[in-house]
């Protein structure tokens, strides 16, 4: 098969491989589709750790093409989701629920072999079944939906509470359109690039602003702060910027994945004084059900969010290059 191997950051090659061989309860997945994430991004730029001579890609669906030992729940054919997070479910924190802080985490297409190949050995625990109406790019995204969700859940939106998001890539276009589900009443977001400003407006927002132009604390009132802010960049000043425009007794969602080294600046005071939550949401526990019922019921359009697909060949110069200020998200279609 053709697959995209990660060599070491910067480094990485698209050539022949073994498509494996799945053992007990695992599956061999034709990969149709596989989103190109800002993880895989900062892996390549060593902002981020993964195996080395591995494919990386974690946000694809696909369909069985061959069962390993064991399996019953799947039959060739099946057209599938992957879950790329692997708990342990044996230390503290996964026998506490608290999976996504599993001290034993593997992710597919970071541990181990992902999207960006032809095929792809998964275990079935990773799996879930889509229908024929839902297409392949649009499974893609099931990964990243259930990500954000699980920034909803963590913060806790009241119906007609105001809601800032900062930053209109593709999870901040995502989380805008949770955001609208969840009743926010009035939804502001902050974006740097005009025709993502354009995009969130088209998908919901009640008004952008351009932070390059002005300050946001200059443009937002103190009457129009939000109640809620999901910081979606993960880049200090954008940090502490939502840190600083939250309404008093407001609630942050540190969303955006920065570099671990990275610090952000803010006052104690501001917690005291403003008597703030601020929370950290990481992966998607137990949320990727819940983002696919949303695909399937047409609550989420990604459609609207996918930019272009390209094939494995093209992925080594786009890794170079880095996604465009007018793309929003991008898939490989291996089978291409």
């Amino acid at each position: 098969m053709k697959a995209f191997t990660f060599i070491e950051p910067g480094k990485g090659k698209v050539s022949e491989k073994s498509e494996g061989n799945p053992g007990l309860d695992e599956v061999l997945v034709k990969v149709a589709a596989c989103g190109i994430c800002g993880t895989d991004m900062r892996i390549w730029r060593a902002l981020e750790p993964a195996a080395r001579n591995i494919s990386l890609g974690h946000e694809f669906a696909g369909e069985v093409v061959r069962l390993g030992a064991g399996v019953k729940e799947y039959q060739v054919g099946d057209r599938v989701v992957v879950d790329p997070n692997i708990y342990c479910h044996t230390c503290e924190f996964c026998l506490n629920g608290q999976v996504n802080l599993c001290e034993h985490l593997r992710a597919i297409g970071v541990d181990i072999n992902g999207g960006f190949a032809q095929y792809c050995v998964v275990p079935i625990t990773q799996l879930q079944k889509i229908p024929d109406t839902l297409s392949f790019n649009e499974a893609a995204f099931v990964e990243p939906i259930a990500c954000a969700l699980n920034g909803i859940d963590r913060a806790e939106i009241k119906p007609g509470q105001s809601v800032l998001i900062i930053g209109a890539g593709p999870i901040g276009l995502l989380m805008l359109q949770l955001v609208k589900i969840s009743g926010a009443g009035r939804i502001m977001v902050s974006e740097k690039v005009a025709s993502r400003r354009a995009k969130a407006l088209e998908m919901g927002a009640d008004v952008v602003y351009d932070p390059a132009a002005t300050p946001l604390a200059e443009q937002i009132s103190l009457k129009e702060r939000p109640n809620v802010v999901f910081e979606c960049v993960g880049a200090p000043f954008t940090q502490a910027e939502s840190i600083q425009i939250v309404k008093r007794g407001g609630t942050v969602i540190l969303f955006g994945d920065g570099h671990e080294n990275e610090k952000f600046e803010v006052g104690s005071f501001d917690f005291y004084y403003k008597n703030l939550v601020v929370k950290g949401a990481a992966l998607n526990p137990y949320t990727q059900t819940r983002a696919l019922n949303l695909l399937i019921g047409h609550r989420i359009d990604v459609k609207a969010l996918l930019s272009r697909v390209i094939a494995l060949d093209e992925l080594p110069a786009l890794l170079n290059k880095g996604y465009g200020p007018e793309d929003i998200k991008i898939l490989v279609d291996p089978g291409l």
